[in-house]
């Protein structure tokens, strides 16, 4: 019989449902008090026997109410926790002062069963570990707070530590739950990439980039390869993760290879694997496979993705990884400089995304600003605004590095601003042309000398071919390379 008595918090209640029991000869299994609340459970009794018990408690003055229950709440929390236990993909072993083993769950004991006889878990957490030095590991692991490699009979796993102390704050135990390698860096996989939700998480105004982003949502959701070309800080690596998380592989893994910054050996472990530890090829068979800035990947590593796409016959199916991959141009001028091998080219030039550079959708620029403005300004506690002059330097400059470099730009002017002002002295901006900035108190020569050489130099940025600078400025080729000339500008553009 599992009962639950609500009471008044009055003194010697407990001591009367108690009493009441014994009376009956009902033996009690387990009770449960709480202010306002007795739970009990006795052994197995008859009905008429139960009903006879229930109503004698309803006499007791303070008690309120009397109702079965299928299990105690205790025992309830008891129960889900152990269950919560046992359905961790990780291993977990609690210890206690001594170093005993006090429990592990379904998977440690599937795992750390030493090849003896009876095939049982080991009585002490030492017959866990192989290596020497395996104490000071554990100690560093519970001091720290942080993970630790260690070697297992089962091999070698990553191990947290965490102390259980009692009420009064002494301690009793310690929890130990281990990690394995490959798993966490499957799970990394995911988090690489920016995180964004599909598209509408891009600013922009222009006409041109929402023709991009239109363009990307159907992309989003075709099955094949998908080529985005744009110069650096475009916003390449964010379309991607925007198609992928719109596609139906949105819970799949996102696995993003930097070919640039990458060493190729680096590469060749990570996509690969080495050393019986599976390689990204095998542990993202069903998500996203993006490669940023593919034409920096070595020859040596294409022969062999491309074999392995043969192979396994990735071409863009449902039921193979997805292949997507940026550079700066298209992949065909990549093959015929050499840098990219013909048949990985026509294997990933199938779809294809061309993000236009900054200085050619210049009305993105405001929204730009203003958007990482407004994070930084809440990432700051700061309210920051720019100064008109601010504003005309950065909608005036090139942009060479694009996105990326405005967000980093106006990062910089934050931190450096004297003010909640952002002025246009503030912005460290080569070649950027500030008249009131660079030209105030100068005399009329050394002003059309000053004003000259920031515009010669900002048009430079854009054409460093003092023949493509010259047809665009409607001048001769000489005029121009004097100017070059007399104002260092190649110089300043090393």
């Amino acid at each position: 019989m599992k009962l639950a008595i609500t009471t008044e918090n009055k003194l010697g209640i407990t001591y009367a449902v108690l009493s009441l029991l014994k009376n009956h000869q009902a033996d009690l299994i387990k009770v449960e008090v709480d202010d306002g609340k007795i739970h009990l459970h006795t052994q197995d009794l008859e009905k008429p026997i139960q009903g006879t018990i229930a109503s004698q408690l309803m006499k007791i003055p303070g008690v309120k109410w009397v109702n079965q229950i299928d299990v105690l709440p205790g025992v309830e929390t008891q129960n889900m926790l152990a269950s919560l236990m046992q359905v961790m993909p990780d291993p977990v072993i609690g210890v206690n002062t001594k170093g005993q083993i006090a429990y592990a769950n379904r998977k440690a004991g599937s795992l750390f069963k030493p090849h003896t006889e009876n095939h049982k878990i080991p009585d002490h957490m030492k017959q866990i570990f192989v290596s020497e030095g395996w104490q000071e590991k554990v100690n560093a692991a519970a001091n720290s707070n942080l993970p630790v490699t260690i070697n297992t009979i089962a091999g070698t796993m990553l191990l947290e530590v965490q102390g259980i102390k009692n009420q009064a704050g002494q301690m009793n135990g310690a929890m130990l739950l281990f990690r394995d390698y490959d798993k966490i860096r499957a799970s990394s996989y995911v988090m690489q990439g920016e995180e964004i939700d599909g598209l509408e998480s891009l600013v922009y105004q222009s006409a041109a980039f929402k023709a991009v982003v239109q363009k990307a949502k159907t992309f989003a959701h075709v099955e094949a390869p998908l080529s985005i070309v744009g110069e650096t800080g475009t916003g390449k690596t964010l379309l991607a993760h925007a198609c992928h998380s719109l596609s139906q592989r949105s819970n799949e893994l996102f696995t993003l290879i930097d070919c640039q910054a990458m060493k190729s050996d680096e590469m060749e472990t990570m996509l690969f694997g080495a050393n019986n530890h599976p390689g990204v090829l095998q542990l993202n068979q069903t998500g996203t496979l993006f490669f940023s800035h593919i034409e920096f990947m070595a020859a040596h590593i294409q022969q062999k993705l491309l074999k392995h796409f043969n192979q396994t016959g990735t071409n863009g199916s449902n039921d193979k990884v997805r292949i997507m991959v940026s550079s700066a141009q298209k992949l065909d001028q990549y093959q015929q400089s050499g840098k990219l091998i013909p048949e990985l080219v026509l294997l990933l030039d199938v779809l294809r995304l061309n993000v236009l550079p900054l200085r050619e959708r210049t009305e993105d620029i405001e929204p730009l600003m203003q958007h990482f403005l407004h994070q930084f300004n809440q990432q700051l506690g700061q309210d920051a605004v720019f100064s008109l002059d601010a504003s005309v330097k950065m909608k005036r400059y090139y942009w060479p590095g694009n996105a990326s470099q405005l967000r980093h730009a106006i990062y910089k002017a934050i931190m450096t601003a004297k003010d909640s002002t952002i002025q246009a002295r503030d912005l460290d901006l080569e070649g950027a042309i500030s008249l009131e900035a660079d030209l105030e108190g100068l005399t009329l020569n050394e002003a059309v000398n000053e004003f000259e050489r920031h515009f010669l130099q900002h048009w430079y940025q854009k054409y460093p071919s003092t023949r493509k600078l010259a047809r665009q400025l409607g001048v001769s080729h000489t005029t121009i390379a004097q100017k070059v000339n007399k104002y260092n500008l190649k110089q300043n553009r090393d």
